[in-house]
């Protein structure tokens, strides 16, 4: 019976593990929010992503889209690095708007194998590559060098209640979207973070979260409510080719009043997207050859078990030789003597 529910549990979990589970900005996780853990050593995913979102009515129309490119290479179960692009970023101008802005990052996971909770953060450089700034409905941005730290703390319930597959990651940090302005005490600083949960659902994923950006040091020009926070509700799943296909969707949880009077001329106030539907595909290809430590310690249990074959067998083989000369000492007795 215990073997029963064994190949259960790796029946349900097996075709997860497999999955890259890469968010927007690169690196493993939901869409926005983080994992402590990184991707497989040595595994490049490549993730491009769609985003969406358009309303209004017969005097008035709005739509935003944009398509967003993330590269993360596993250099080890510690390390990761990077990069989140924008080949497209809709102006509400042109067919084919410009390029947005760069981020590159790093992720430093720190080892606590096997057990609940894992812990890691994430620095980043943000570079001002697009040609248009503080773009409507999208998250405030700074023609400038920014920065930030994230902190990363991931709880995974089945390395503690083995039968229950639930995993919770929480991220909470620090944005400076000018690297030249003092450093924690700019208006424009933020709090960023959020954070949310996923299950299993035979061999796809079910994951929800909330994320926000909070402008910390300018609640004069802006209250909490109406910075930029939205709840996503995702669903990943195995497709053709064995890419891992990522369909969700985002709500708007700001309190934003066109009406108001602290709107007008405020830029820290923005009108953004009431919703979003997003759609992403993840490629992975094997850069090089790692191994977690499950799989050294799984390898060197290999090595010792077949060390003590090599000695059982050789043991037996001294048995059998010990035997041998046994039967041939007893049959040389048996003979008459020439007496």
């Amino acid at each position: 019976m215990k073997k029963i529910n064994i190949l259960l549990i790796l029946c349900i979990f097996l075709p997860i593990t497999t999955f890259s589970q890469v968010s927007l900005y690169g690196s493993k996780g939901l869409l926005r929010i983080l994992e402590a853990e990184t991707i497989h050593p040595g595994l490049l995913a490549i993730n491009p992503v769609y985003t969406g979102y358009a309303a209004g009515d017969n005097y008035n129309f709005s739509e935003d889209h944009s398509l967003n490119l993330a590269l993360t290479l596993s250099l080890s179960e510690q390390f990761e690095v990077f990069a989140h692009l924008v080949p497209y970023q809709d102006d509400q101008k042109h067919t084919w708007g410009p390029i947005g802005d760069t981020r590159l990052s790093f992720k430093y996971h720190i080892p606590n194998y096997g057990s609940i909770s894992q812990f890691g953060f994430v620095g980043f450089l943000s570079f001002p590559t697009a040609a248009n700034h503080n773009v409507p409905f999208e998250p405030y941005s700074d023609d400038a060098l920014g920065w930030g730290l994230l902190g990363l703390a991931t709880f995974d319930l089945k390395n503690y209640f083995g039968t229950l597959p639930l995993k919770f990651s929480f991220n909470v940090g620090y944005r400076d979207l000018n690297w030249s302005d003092p450093f924690f005490t700019d208006i424009k600083d933020q709090l960023i973070g959020g954070f949310g949960f996923k299950f299993p659902v035979r061999s796809s994923l079910l994951y929800s979260e909330v994320t926000g950006e909070l402008f910390i040091n300018n609640l004069e020009n802006i209250s909490l409510s109406q910075n930029y926070v939205r709840f996503t509700q995702g669903f990943r799943f195995v497709g053709p080719w064995h890419l891992i296909c990522d369909i969700s969707g985002d709500i708007e949880l700001s309190n934003y009043d066109e009406n108001a009077l602290t709107s007008v001329n405020n830029e820290f106030i923005k009108d953004y997207a009431d919703w979003k539907i997003i759609f992403g595909v993840t490629y992975r290809t094997n850069l090089f050859t790692g191994k977690t430590k499950e799989e050294k310690e799984l390898e060197q249990r290999k090595i010792e078990e077949q060390k003590d074959l090599d000695k059982i067998q050789e043991k037996r083989k001294k048995v059998v030789k010990d035997l041998e000369e046994l039967r041939k000492q007893l049959e040389q007795e048996k003979k008459p003597s020439a007496d």
